[in-house]
């Protein structure tokens, strides 16, 4: 069975060829397992993989829209490319995806009005076939310190039994796959919108 792609072709050849190539062939294996049905266990190395890949792409695909303001600073981005280190208060879910043999790309900016702390998110939920990842990552003011823990508003849903947290690791190793699954598009689009603003 032939796997989705998504190409690129914009993207500066010395990230293309350098870091991303290599996170693309540390992830590749990683992802083929989980989408043959081979994968049982996710170790905490495999989950390191495919939040930091999960991470990579919400940034390009963030950046394919030139026109908007992108939540991703340079920074960040640079940061990504120079060491891989995904940006404070960033967390990473995958789930499974049931008749779903597309791509799925979709972003949410959960941004709050200025009484709320300047607190900003922005989430990003994609599927390639039968994986799907959410990515979420909240900004604050300098006004916040970083121990301060943030919460999200989240629809009702067996979120817990759908959802794997891959990033900040929760377990040594994971049972994959989840309880349950996200039925077609329809669930990655009820996925897309268990969020709200992230309050304090």
């Amino acid at each position: 069975m032939a796997k989705p792609k998504l190409l690129v072709k914009w993207l500066c050849a010395s990230c293309n060829n350098g870091w991303m190539s290599r996170l693309e062939n540390e992830a590749k294996p990683v992802m083929k397992s989980i989408l043959d049905d081979k994968l049982k266990d996710i170790d905490i190395s495999a989950q390191s993989t495919l939040a930091r890949w999960a991470l990579k792409t919400a940034m390009v695909l963030e950046s394919i829209d030139s026109d908007r303001t992108w939540f991703y600073s340079e920074d960040e981005r640079q940061l990504m490319g120079a060491v891989q280190s995904l940006p404070p208060r960033t967390s990473v879910w995958i789930a499974k995806c049931i008749n779903q043999p597309n791509i799925y790309s979709a972003a949410k900016d959960l941004r709050t009005a200025p009484n709320n702390g300047g607190v900003r998110a922005y989430a990003t939920t994609m599927a390639f076939g039968s994986l799907a990842f959410q990515i979420v990552s909240i900004k604050t003011s300098v006004a916040i310190p970083e121990n301060v823990t943030l919460t999200y508003e989240i629809t009702g849903g067996p979120w817990d039994q759908t959802l794997l947290q891959v990033w900040p690791a929760m377990q040594k190793s994971m049972e994959w796959p989840p309880q349950y699954g996200l039925n077609s598009e329809f669930g990655l689009d009820a996925l897309t919108e268990r969020l709200s603003p992230a309050t304090r």
